[in-house]
């Protein structure tokens, strides 16, 4: 199991997980009563709806920076939504279900960045060095 996790593509695994929460929002669109001029949600939520309809679909560079957005994103509008229903002594335990892969993906993500700039940084520096040893 441990080999199965190491070799998922963390990449790959927040696309899937985007087009899950789309699916999720296209439904909770489509059979709730949430297109309506009073409801404050509307445009956080067709937002979150957007965003992770397109970051997935951007090259893998834009990608990874767009997922971020679009999980941190969809976990604050989210988290602030779960919270207006705690307030009123209800707890939608559905919330939860898309906030934690929301702000799990979002710190992975953050790590291929972290991962992607480190070898860039050590691919400059290793030029630098052999440059040098090979001028002199």
């Amino acid at each position: 199991m441990a080999e199965l996790v190491r070799r998922l593509d963390t990449v790959l695994v927040a696309r899937l997980v985007a087009a899950a929460i789309a699916v999720v929002m296209v439904h909770y669109f489509a059979t709730s009563n949430a297109i309506r001029a009073d409801n404050p949600f509307l445009v956080p939520d067709a937002f979150i709806l957007l965003s992770v309809l397109v970051s997935p679909l951007l090259p893998r560079r834009a990608a990874v920076p767009a997922m971020i957005f679009a999980f941190g994103w969809s976990a604050g509008v989210l988290t602030v939504s779960l919270f207006t229903y705690v307030v009123r002594d209800e707890f939608p335990v559905g919330h939860l279900f898309l906030i934690g892969p929301c702000l799990i993906l979002a710190a992975l993500l953050g790590r291929v960045v972290a991962r992607q700039l480190v070898a860039e940084r050590l691919a400059e520096h290793r030029s630098e060095v052999l440059g040098r040893t090979t001028v002199g």
